[in-house]
């Protein structure tokens, strides 16, 4: 069992659609995946696996439950039998965060690249640093628009992150139209596929989330 759990330190910065992304693509390969939602002020997880299952959409081996504690948490590790277990999780530094990466063999913390939104990731990854016996984090820059790796916000950000020393992923997730789409109903980004119209859009979109998925096996392995 792999338990991968997403944090971050404000809204906004698409935590809860990358975990979906994440999760659904490996259900669509065949991966038993459960997705704990413990965002107790957004709940979009589960949300989102209702809206799926009533269009008919969710992939049959995904799953989602709730947990508004710890004890919640903890339940739901120890009585799942999925291969895989994420855990979308509110960033504010409480119990709930506290079991969640604690419990993780990895825990993603996406970021726009921009300084502002560094200074407050930067906040995250000290806090858990100074006060967790273990801390898995690792940043991923999340919704980079095309032209953002040129700019010197972009840049000043990256920079930021090399002075601060924070652990990222090399890949970090394209904002893409489809993305968006993905988040209403659509189940999968292969159902996307379907429309001859957007398979173009849909490869390159399925690539970007599958490079992260490699980074994470990496990162796992290499730390067993």
């Amino acid at each position: 069992m792999t338990i991968i759990a997403m944090a971050n330190s404000k809204g906004g910065v698409g935590k809860s659609t990358l975990c979906l992304l994440i999760a659904s693509e490996l259900a669509q390969n065949g991966a038993k995946v459960l997705i704990i939602d413990a965002d107790q002020k957004q709940q979009s997880c589960l949300q989102w696996v209702n809206r799926c299952q009533r269009a008919g959409t969710l992939p049959p081996s995904l799953t989602v439950v709730p947990a508004n504690t710890p004890q919640d948490l903890k339940v739901a590790l120890t009585t799942s039998n999925a291969e895989i277990i994420l855990i979308d999780v509110q960033g504010s530094m409480n119990d709930l965060l506290i079991a969640a990466i604690v419990s993780s063999d990895i825990t993603l913390v996406p970021a726009k690249a921009n300084v502002m939104e560094m200074v407050e990731t930067v906040k995250l990854f000290e806090w858990a640093e100074n006060n967790l016996k273990r801390a898995p984090l690792r940043l991923i820059l999340n919704r980079v628009e095309g032209i953002d790796t040129n700019t010197t916000a972009f840049q000043d950000a990256v920079q930021m992150i090399r002075d601060s020393r924070l652990p990222a992923l090399p890949t970090f997730v394209r904002a893409r139209k489809v993305y968006e789409q993905f988040s209403k109903e659509a189940g999968s980004l292969a159902h996307i596929g379907k429309d001859p119209g957007k398979s173009e859009q849909v490869a390159k979109a399925r690539g970007n989330i599958i490079s992260v998925i490699t980074d994470i096996t990496k990162i796992v392995s290499e730390a067993a």
